[in-house]
């Protein structure tokens, strides 16, 4: 992503921002002049058009914004309604990225032809999400799996989002100190980069199978309290030249769904 397109992006960041800020706050202004009963319609609908450009923001910058939109639709404990209902969208199934893209990641990144690597590759992603997009596979050893393929350029995307979000957190929390969102995104800035770790994901994927006692193919028995529960078995690619983009999983215990 070049300084244009960060430029650009910024820019669009910060613009609905303030659109909708000032939109509120002209609104405030506003229902002093209105009777009571109007001003519960007054602010629905602010809320609706607001939200309505904010889904709209999110589809077009992708990035890290569809993980916070994802988010923010399950707390209809903050949010009201409007967004809540809006942003729930996002918790389908992503346009996919083009399979030349795909291949193109994949190759660089484990430094093999896709010939090379599978016997078939799916050309249908099974899913689409804001960080990467999975594809069925079959290696050449005839196993079966899903190739998990991070989005080219996200991680300068990511980075740059949460500067954006920061920026706007640590200004509405000038502008209406009543609205500190500045712990919430704080946690955002150091886990979020952690999903572009793949590596940091499989080993969290191989601790919870283990504490759930999950049997593979490396245990001798079975523990009598293992829980029944689907959880994906990494396969090791060791001709992988960067772990961080590219993950494997057998297909035989995996579950698929959008947005994860």
């Amino acid at each position: 992503m070049g300084w244009g397109n960060i430029y650009r992006r910024r820019m669009k960041v910060f613009t609905v921002a303030f659109i909708i800020y000032f939109d509120y706050k002209a609104l405030q202004q506003r229902e002093k002049w209105s009777s009571k009963s109007k001003r519960a319609a007054l602010w629905e609908k602010a809320h609706e058009r607001n939200a309505k450009r904010v889904l709209n923001l999110i589809v077009e910058l992708e990035g890290l914004w569809v993980k916070l939109g994802q988010y923010l639709s399950t707390r209809a404990d903050v949010l009201p309604e409007a967004y809540i209902s809006l942003l729930k969208q996002l918790q389908d199934s992503l346009p996919p990225r083009p399979l030349k893209e795909v291949c193109r990641t994949i190759e660089k990144e484990l430094g093999k032809s896709m010939d090379d690597l599978f016997s078939d590759f799916v050309k249908v992603p099974l899913a689409t999400a804001s960080i990467a997009q999975v594809h069925r596979a079959t290696l050449l050893n005839g196993e079966e799996v899903v190739v998990k393929v991070q989005h080219e350029g996200i991680k300068t995307v990511i980075l740059e989002d949460l500067k954006n979000a920061k920026s706007i957190v640590d200004w509405i929390a000038w502008a209406e100190p009543q609205y500190d969102f500045n712990p919430m995104i704080d946690e955002w800035c150091k886990e979020a980069p952690k999903e572009l770790d793949f590596n940091h994901e499989a080993e969290n994927t191989r601790t919870v199978s283990k504490n759930l006692c999950r049997k593979t193919k490396f245990d001798d028995d079975v523990n009598a309290d293992q829980v029944d529960v689907l959880i994906p078995e990494v396969v090791q690619v060791l001709f992988a030249s960067s772990p961080y983009v590219v993950e494997f999983c057998k297909l035989d215990i995996v579950e698929l769904e959008p947005g994860t």
